[in-house]
């Protein structure tokens, strides 16, 4: 088994002096060496070590680039990248079957909205939960003329007859990123379980069999629990959701188009089209927001819930799988999880999870119509401050434009069915060595490694083998409870740089004698930390 050489922070000190060029450039040989052969290894997490044709970008590094503000308004900062975004952003609202406006500056309620992201999907996650935060509770935003058509928070107060009106409730599955959890911690938005522990204990209509808060589960259970296949329970988020709803909440619900650990697809067209009637029965399909307390005949329409797809992994090849479905190319096709569902109210990818970019970056879709205006409409760039960041990275624009340039369609789907055929033939190589580790009563994996696949996911888990093993492969570790016996489990993705040699060369390293006899691990791997 090959080993990296030790590298520290030691190796990187800076001093008070200057490096020599010489020093300074073998010093970063070194890190280049270190990564190259990391990044050939590259197996446990999501995202794709195959990013080509970036030599033509290296001629944007000296300057700077800058996407503060709108994407679709031009600001006064020069050195920017909006034209390649804006082309980014048509792309995937084709993919996702989102309407694209005939007019920007007069945009239909149905037409997208969005921008390229700077950080991962956790910043599309946080900016849909803060749009939907102020969307349910009543928000709304007003031009005041006195202090110079600066626009500011208005609140809707509670009607007398409605207390929980405005107060909306988040629901999400045991499945779901942690940073959805730290985005609504951030966003002081209630989740179904800290409003059910706090003001319905004991009432949760769900039997609770797992962790709970005050008698209410941490998460909405997913179908089979840990040995499911990681989508959520549509029945359980059903009862759940018509729980508040009856209370009079307004309902916030994140599904996932690729789940961290197990790569599943919630099937969000039928939990939505089961959810539908749920909404019309408590008057959240459609109501009257009365924000100004000076004018009671001021208000909006809106919905009473909004649906967010976190599609961090699955965003971009899903699509194509659907697409290579209809082609008779694979036996079955993804559930639908974009705007084609009505009640979609917005939808988040990362960009270097799938298809590929050199450093973290996304995209986000939106309806205009559920888009609150700007707090603020800074003349210092001469662009509306819409989006989460007030800098943005103009080279993310550029990196995901490039590499969306250089494949067609067809070469998209035929990515996509190579991705997902190694999968199935990873997980039926963990099966045979499973079989064979519990015939040898190989110590550690006597009674077997537990392999799991879900059916077009990229992901492969099981059993945690050796750290040396874990740190060869780059391994994502994690706790399941599987027969509701703990166990340390780690997953492959099996990423469009990932080949059919390299998975069989894990195997190989599976197969020698103590591969997943960790009692001589001094330190074991920290816990899985998912990439957003």
């Amino acid at each position: 088994m090959t080993r990296t050489l030790p590298i520290s922070d030691q190796d990187f000190e800076l001093q008070r002096t200057a490096y020599t060029d010489e020093d300074r450039h073998a010093i970063l040989d070194r890190l280049a060496d270190h990564l190259d052969e990391k990044a050939s290894k590259f197996l446990g997490y999501q995202v794709n070590q195959a990013v080509t044709g970036t030599d033509i970008l290296s001629r944007f590094l000296p300057m700077h680039l800058n996407n503060a503000g709108d994407p679709f308004v031009d600001s006064n900062v020069g050195t920017h990248t909006r034209w390649l975004e804006r082309a980014v952003l048509d792309y995937y609202a084709r993919l996702w079957h989102a309407r694209i406006p005939e007019d920007r500056a007069d945009p239909e309620p149905d037409d997208y909205w969005g921008y390229v992201l700077s950080m991962g999907s956790t910043e599309g996650n946080l900016y849909a939960l803060w749009n939907a935060r102020d969307y349910l509770d009543g928000n709304a935003l007003v031009s005041d003329q006195e202090s110079g058509n600066r626009t500011t928070y208005v609140k809707a107060v509670h009607p007398a007859d409605d207390p929980d009106a405005y107060t909306p409730v988040a629901f999400f599955s045991e499945d779901t990123h942690y940073s959805h959890i730290k985005g609504m911690r951030v966003l002081d938005i209630p989740t179904f379980f800290d409003l059910g522990a706090d003001r319905y204990p004991g009432q949760c209509p769900l039997p609770v069999t797992g962790r709970s808060v005050g008698g209410w589960p941490a998460g909405v259970p997913s179908s089979g629990g840990d040995d499911g296949p990681g989508s959520v329970d549509v029945d359980a988020l059903c009862t759940l959701v018509e729980f508040f709803a009856a209370h009079g909440h307004p309902i916030l619900i994140c599904f996932n188009a690729g789940t961290t650990i197990k790569g599943a697809c919630d099937d969000v067209a039928t939990a939505c089209e089961r959810l539908q009637p749920i909404f019309a029965r408590y008057g959240l399909d459609r109501r009257k927001v009365r924000y100004d307390p000076d004018d009671p005949d001021k208000y909006d329409i809106r919905q009473g819930y909004w649906v967010h797809v976190d599609a961090a992994l699955g965003g971009t090849y899903l699509p194509y799988l659907e697409q290579a479905y209809r082609l008779g190319r694979i036996q079955t096709g993804p559930p639908v999880f974009d705007f084609r569902v009505p009640q979609v109210s917005s939808i988040v990818t990362s960009g270097h999870k799938y298809p590929g970019a050199p450093f973290p970056t996304g995209v986000f879709l939106t309806k205009s119509s559920h888009q609150l205006r700007p707090p603020s409409d800074p003349a210092y760039i001469s662009s509306p401050d819409t989006t989460f960041a007030g800098s943005r990275s103009a080279l993310s624009s550029v990196v995901m434009w490039n590499y969306l340039a250089q494949f067609s369609e067809e070469d998209h789907v035929d990515t996509a069915v190579r991705a997902v055929a190694l999968a199935d033939y990873a997980a039926a190589r963990l099966r045979g060595l499973s079989d064979d580790l519990v015939a040898r009563a190989e110590p550690g994996a006597d009674n077997g490694i537990h392999v799991g696949h879900t059916g077009q996911s990229l992901s492969v888990w099981f059993r945690q083998p050796r750290r040396e093993i874990v740190a060869k492969y780059s391994l994502s570790c994690f706790p399941l409870n599987p027969g509701g016996i703990r166990t340390d489990f780690c997953h492959i993705y099996t990423m469009p740089h990932v080949t059919r040699e390299l998975v069989d060369e894990l195997i190989a390293d599976l197969y020698e004698p103590g591969a997943f006899d960790r009692t001589s691990d001094h330190q074991a791997p920290s816990l899985f930390a998912g990439i957003a």
